[in-house]
């Protein structure tokens, strides 16, 4: 599984382009320094620190529940206080995990 960081990608030029590169695609945000590059980067940013599927594993086997909670938790773990993250890991340890551990699972971006 892909390691979460606490750092955003950078805000990066490319020629006269104002780019994110993540996850090896490059993403275009404008004319490098105006005001709208910085506020799609900044967008770019926010929905992709609260969009765990961008973690989910590339290949096309199953992905299980097991799999989908870890990767929630290593979210959570970078986006919530302590005492919120130790409440979603003990409901999804004592409840989620226990009923639907092994349960594969497809993602949205999958099914469309």
């Amino acid at each position: 599984m892909p390691k979460l960081s606490n750092k955003p990608p950078k805000y990066a030029k490319l020629k006269n382009y104002a780019v994110v590169y993540h996850q090896g695609k490059t993403h275009y945000l404008g004319q490098y320094g105006s005001p709208e590059s910085k506020s799609a980067y900044a967008r770019f940013i926010a929905e992709s620190r609260f969009d765990p599927a961008h973690c989910l594993p590339k290949e096309e086997g199953n992905v299980t529940v097991t799999v989908l909670a870890a990767t929630f938790l290593d979210q959570a773990k970078l986006t919530l206080g302590q005492q919120n993250y130790g409440h979603h890991r003990i409901a999804i340890g004592d409840f989620l995990l226990k009923l639907y551990g092994d349960v594969s699972v497809e993602p949205l971006s999958r099914v469309a």
